[in-house]
C-alpha cells in the first residue's frame, strides 16, 4: 500500500507543476508539506522514498511515518489512511493461511477474531489521528482559487496550499511589467489564440493545459509587443 500511497502523490506533483523530473518533484512535495500541514520533509528523503519504493520496489523498505501517511492521504483529498484505503482496496495485500496450516486446528477464522482485529485496526487508525478534515478542497473564482468542502463541482479540484495561496491570473499590463521588473516568474497558456499569464507554475484551471514558463522571447512578443485584444490585458 505503501508503494501505491507514494506512487499516486508523485504522479498528482507531476500534473501539478508539469515536469516528471525526479528532484523537482520531491521538491515540491517537500515546499508542499511544509507550507500545507508544517510537515518538515527534506527533498532527498522524498527521492529516497520514490526511489526504495517505486523504482526498486524494495521488499525491506522501514515504514512510513504515520503522520506522512495521513498527509499524503490529505494532499490526495482523502479524509485519512482509512478513507484512501478504501477507495483504493487493490493495493492493500491480505495474509492468507497458506503455509501456516496445523493438523487437528480448524482453519477457519472464527468469527470473534475477526471482530477482535477488525477494531484493533479501526483504534490504530484512530489513535494515529485519521480524522475528518472539511474544506479540503479548492475551486477557481476568476482569477484565482477558494477553499472550499469538495463536492464535484466543475473547476475543483484537491486542496494544495501554495497553489491556494500563489496561483493568480494576471490581467493587467502594469502588473505584469512589475513581476518582470522585481525577477518574479511567470506562466502563460495560449489557446484559441488568447493568451493568459500566471504567478504559479502547475495547470490551466480551466482547460488543464500545463502552463509553460514564459521566457523573455515570449515577454517581448507577447506583453512588450502585445496585441491587447489578442491577449486578453487591460491597462
Amino acid at each position: 500500500m505503501s508503494k501505491k500511497l507514494v506512487t499516486l502523490v508523485f504522479e498528482k506533483a507531476e500534473r501539478e507543476i508539469g515536469s516528471p523530473v525526479k528532484t523537482r518533484l520531491a521538491t515540491h512535495l517537500s515546499d508542499m508539506l511544509l507550507e500545507n500541514y508544517k510537515y518538515s520533509l527534506n527533498e532527498r528523503t522524498l527521492r529516497d522514498y520514490y526511489t526504495a519504493y517505486v523504482e526498486k520496489e524494495n521488499t525491506n523498505n522501514e515504514d512510513l511515518k504515520p503522520k506522512l501517511i495521513l498527509h499524503f492521504c490529505q494532499y490526495l483529498g482523502y479524509e485519512n489512511y482509512a478513507d484512501f484505503v478504501s477507495a483504493n482496496p487493490s493495493g492493500v495485500k491480505t495474509p492468507t493461511s497458506k503455509g501456516l496450516e496445523v493438523k487437528g486446528i480448524d482453519k477457519k477464522p472464527k468469527k470473534g477474531i475477526v471482530l477482535f482485529f477488525s477494531a484493533l485496526t479501526l483504534g490504530s487508525l484512530l489513535y494515529f489521528g485519521f480524522v475528518k478534515d472539511e474544506g479540503n478542497c479548492m475551486v477557481w473564482k476568476e482569477d484565482h482559487y477558494e477553499r472550499t468542502v469538495c463536492s464535484g463541482a466543475s473547476l475543483e479540484r484537491p486542496l494544495t496550499e501554495l497553489i491556494l495561496k500563489e496561483f493568480r491570473k494576471v490581467e493587467h499590463f502594469d502588473s505584469l511589467m512589475e513581476r518582470k521588473t522585481k525577477g518574479k516568474e511567470l506562466w502563460y497558456d495560449k489557446s484559441n489564440g488568447k493568451v493568459e499569464f500566471f504567478t504559479y507554475h502547475g495547470y490551466h484551471p480551466e482547460n488543464n493545459k500545463a502552463l509553460k514558463s514564459v521566457t523573455d522571447h515570449i515577454f517581448k512578443t507577447y506583453v512588450l509587443d502585445r496585441d491587447a485584444e489578442r491577449i486578453g490585458l487591460s491597462d
